[in-house]
């Protein structure tokens, strides 16, 4: 028998703990290999990662809201609980128990004096994410995408006709003549007889708003179901048409504007009339760009979003202030040193992100994490892991990846050893009685390590780029006595040169390549995260509408969602039960990770920096969302605050919160900008014999901040060593041209 491979896995945040359950997953795999991860500090997860507090209160990196598209985070969860026994009583039973459909999102929409949010609630389907793949064509999720869109239109234009506002005939005019004979194809009966019924109204008479919608989606169905055989001439035609609906749309908004002013309907008439504008841009550049030339959406990657929506006739003012353009940088975090006025996204990514997340969502387009993170995904994957043998080192800093004399392969991983524990393993986890679960500590467990106390007593967080506590020891891995294949699944931050400071990888950059122009080019992102416990519900706080996950609010707390299901899990134990509960977060407009390991004042600057920030955003921006918790002066009412100390008021309340910045090296997210996709690498590609690349700034299938481009990496990594998994749902998706299926 051979022996088996040992793979070291360097990093465990969800592209590390991938690879491994990935690399372990079945009994013949696990004869194959032998896996170690190593991680720095007390706890796994990465940006994923949570921990409990002395209050039983669970800690966040920030907010985790999961989409119905995260076919390969999903499946992997859906695996882990059929094979687990959870422990009696826990609330985490089955996957249905960790995430659970949220159907409303409402966005924020700025106006002449602050922001109002606009309702959005998205229809469902009968999918279950994780399950069946993502199994459509770019071309397909395209089309699904638009008929989104165009439910939304018929939907504004079903209310300006219920409000009598729009019973002027449109200025349409009759639809292009032989189009459809050619055109209609590949069309359900339905659709089929929908279709030739418009097109012969279109010949003796003018459509209307709802019958130019149909006609637009039906045309665009059809000509995306062959994306092979579509023609200049036929998307001419199909962009007149759509252009048509814009015109007819802008003149009914124009005629009932005066009627609806300060009414719900006026806001939806701004969005949608913004939307049509931004979709049909979006569409022209879709066929002239990618479907005419048969080109995958990467192809565009050297254009910003913005920049291409203009360049196929976007208005550039709709453009540059929309909500609709907002949401997709605000989502994803794409905005150079977190500066909300520096946007950059890859066109072609973030069309085709848009496409996954619209497209292809199974169920319900966004799923709600009903716990921590770290309960309900971190805690039963490690728990897998352990079962499957793989070894997992705490507090284990890399501090040198060696190559070889050859400079071919890493010959050597020196790292510092954090600390030392008294007593056997170090054990991670505890667990809650009184909420059944399985956590993970917001700091290490102090009792189980030498000089605990010291430490405890001196604040060490050994999951800062700052820590200045002495390490304990040093190690050194070698090649052929500890690993034979490495897994570099570290954050980018942690080895991208950011200052003068050497940096674990200086040895494989020196050698320049494509390795080092990864690591140059792809740029990282400092974010920040607030939770807030109220004893206030959201109704009392003046949020009336429903239980929201909320985008493109004010920044820069622009992401908001109402988390109070996590209450039902965390204990209140000498202070009263909050009543709900809040998460927010936004990009963080700092340098401030850029800084030395030796200023160690740096977490304690950039807190006090947020702090002073995000007490002036409640004093003046939250009232959109809490309108409520005003002072008689208009300022937040920090009463409105939960008090676990018994003797709060005012701002002390605030500092009993959790207020985090995200600007360790390894916590910022990754950056997706114009001109960068070039230089992203696929796990295999590293250009060292024994080393693979995992993590979300390599190339998969979203190449955008996201846990499941984590996880699809993670994967990819496994596969690189082992042929394992065969197939990644999605991976290829920005690379495939509109005609092909997923392979």
């Amino acid at each position: 028998m051979s022996p088996k491979k040992k793979i070291a896995i360097l990093g465990g945040g969800m592209a590390g703990l991938s690879a491994a359950y990935e690399l372990t997953r079945t009994p013949e795999l696990r004869a194959r290999h032998e896996v170690t991860l190593y991680q720095l500090g007390w706890r796994l997860g990465g940006k994923a990662a949570s921990g409990r507090d002395a209050l039983g209160r669970n800690l966040e990196h920030g907010l985790h809201v999961w989409f119905g598209c995260y076919a390969n985070v999903f499946g992997m969860v859906q695996e882990i609980y059929a094979n687990r026994t959870p422990p009696p009583g826990c609330p985490l039973q089955h996957w249905t128990d960790v995430a659970k459909p949220q159907l409303y999102t409402p966005i924020g929409v700025k106006t002449g004096t602050g922001y109002t949010y606009f309702p959005l609630t998205w229809p469902t389907n009968e999918g279950t994410p994780g399950q069946g793949g993502v199994n459509m064509t770019p071309a397909e999720a395209w089309t699904t995408m638009w008929n989104l869109f165009v439910l939304v239109v018929k939907g504004v234009i079903g209310r300006l006709d219920a409000a009598g506002q729009a019973a002027a005939k449109p200025a349409a005019q009759p639809l292009p003549g032989g189009f459809a004979a050619s055109a209609l194809v590949r069309l359900v009966e339905t659709e089929l007889a929908r279709a030739k019924e418009l097109f012969a109204r279109s010949q003796s008479t003018q459509l209307g708003l709802h019958e130019l919608a149909d006609a637009g989606g039906l045309w665009m169905k059809s000509l995306l179901a062959d994306p092979s055989t579509v023609d200049a001439q036929h998307v001419a035609q199909l962009l007149d048409m759509h252009r048509r609906l814009q015109s007819a749309f802008r003149d009914a908004a124009a005629r009932a504007r005066p009627a609806v002013a300060g009414t719900p309907l006026a806001l939806e008439l701004q969005i949608v009339e913004e939307l049509i504008d931004i979709a049909i841009a979006a569409a022209a550049g879709y066929f002239a760009d990618l479907v005419l030339p048969d080109k995958p959406f990467e192809s565009i990657d050297d254009f910003d979003f913005r920049a291409w929506l203009v360049k196929h006739g976007a208005n550039a003012g709709i453009v540059a202030d929309s909500t609709v353009t907002r949401i997709v940088y605000d989502t994803l975090f794409q905005y150079a040193d977190g500066d909300v006025g520096r946007p950059s996204y890859a066109a072609g990514t973030a069309l085709g992100v848009c496409a996954r997340l619209l497209g292809t969502f199974k169920g319900s387009m966004m799923w709600d994490i009903q716990t921590g993170m770290g309960e309900a995904v971190v805690a039963p994957l490690y728990q897998a892991l352990v079962d499957a043998g793989v070894k997992v080192q705490f507090f284990r800093k890399v501090t040198r990846l060696a190559l070889s004399q050859d400079g071919r392969q890493i010959e050597a991983v020196h790292m510092d050893r954090q600390a030392d524990v008294r007593e056997g393993d170090y054990r991670p986890t505890f667990w809650l009685e009184s909420e059944k679960l399985v956590c993970w500590p917001s700091e290490p467990d102090w009792s189980q390590l030498k000089d605990g106390a010291r430490m405890k007593a001196a604040g060490v967080n050994f999951e800062s780029h700052w820590c200045d506590w002495p390490a304990a020891g040093k190690e050194v891995l070698r090649l052929g006595s500890e690993f034979d294949t490495v897994v570099l699944a570290i954050s980018m931050g942690a080895y991208k040169p950011l200052n003068n400071e050497p940096t674990m990888c200086d040895e494989l950059l020196q050698k320049g390549g494509r390795f080092a122009a990864f690591v140059q080019n792809i740029d990282i992102v400092a974010t920040q995260a607030l939770q807030l416990w109220s004893n206030q519900t959201l109704e009392q706080l003046g949020w009336t509408s429903g239980k929201p996950a909320t985008v493109s609010g004010p920044e820069y707390m622009n992401i908001w969602a109402d988390m109070s299901q996590v209450l039902s899990v965390e204990p209140a134990v000498g202070f009263a039960k909050p009543m709900s509960l809040h998460y927010l977060c936004g990009t963080y407009a700092t340098t401030l990770y850029r800084q030395p390991s030796t200023e160690a004042g740096v977490p304690t600057k950039a807190w006090n920096e947020l702090r002073t920030q995000t007490i002036a955003w409640l004093n003046d921006a939250s009232a959109c969302i809490w309108p409520a918790a005003r002072t008689p002066e208009g300022k937040f009412r920090f009463d409105v605050l939960t008090d676990f100390g018994g003797s709060a008021s005012g701002q002390a309340r605030f500092d009993q919160q959790f207020l985090r910045a995200n600007i360790d090296p390894t916590e910022c997210c990754v950056l997706s900008a114009a001109g960068t996709t070039q230089y992203r690498l696929h796990p295999a590609e590293s250009g060292f014999a024994n080393l693979i690349l995992a993590g979300e700034a390599t190339r998969h299938g979203f190449n955008t901040t996201a846990i499941e481009g984590a996880v699809m990496s993670g994967m990819a990594a496994s596969r690189a060593i082992c042929g394992q998994p065969a197939v990644i749902v999605g991976y290829d998706f920005l690379q495939r041209k509109p005609s092909q299926r997923e392979e």
